[in-house]
């Protein structure tokens, strides 16, 4: 991902634009000494300036891991055109955007969300625990609610009333429900006693004969 590579005393040109944010690295471990120059096609030099802490903990390793690139100098474009650089030491030197390489890793889905989740999950986290601080305080400074179950209290006139209550006589109703009413056949209705007829005309019978008695003076 860099620009142009340069080895010892080799020259250069490239394009650069304002938009850009150049770093020239070296092998770490090697001469780190700038020893390069920057000119524009009118040949002014571009000094560029001295990598802040921000680059200079930002060592790059190569692909595979092993090799750690440092930055030696750092250069920001004013007008867009044609460069010419020149490695004046004595180890490889690299040029790079690193603004194209940053956009190129944000371009990434995967890695844009990783990002956020980075950046966002310890606020989050802070934010999610003072809330929860809030909600307990709160939850502890509620008054407990107590139920109270009260009772209808009875006057004394109520109780005597209800302990000195007469039980009324039920009224019956006025009409009977058919469901109780027998209906009595003829012959039950005007049934006649066998043994009570015998009686009556025995006694009746009894009286003939008196009469007759006291008619003839007997």
């Amino acid at each position: 991902n860099y620009i142009i590579k340069l080895e010892a005393g080799e020259q250069g040109n490239v394009d650069l634009s304002t938009i850009g944010y150049y770093m020239a690295l070296r092998i770490d471990g090697n001469d780190s000494s700038p020893e390069l120059k920057l000119t524009d096609i009118g040949g002014v030099e571009i000094e560029g300036q001295k990598p802040g802490l921000i680059e200079s903990i930002n060592k790059r390793p190569d692909s595979q891991g092993n090799l750690i690139y440092d930055p030696i100098r750092v250069f920001e474009i004013r007008d867009d055109g044609e460069y010419s650089i020149v490695n004046e030491g004595n180890t490889t030197l690299w040029l790079i955007d690193d603004f194209k390489i940053q956009s190129s890793l944000l371009s990434d889905g995967w890695i844009l969300i990783s990002m956020i989740s980075c950046c966002l999950g310890f606020p989050l986290g802070i934010i999610t625990l003072i809330g929860a601080l809030i909600l307990w305080r709160r939850g502890k400074r509620t008054p407990e609610k107590n139920i109270i179950i009260r009772e209808n209290i009875m006057t004394t006139d109520e109780l005597f009333k209800k302990h000195n209550l007469t039980v009324e006589k039920e009224i019956p109703e006025p009409f009977i429900s058919s469901e109780n009413i027998k209906l009595e056949s003829p012959e039950e209705k005007y049934h006649v006693v066998p043994e009570l007829k015998n009686e009556e005309a025995d006694s009746s019978e009894e009286e003939s004969e008196n009469w007759k008695k006291w008619d003839k003076g007997q």
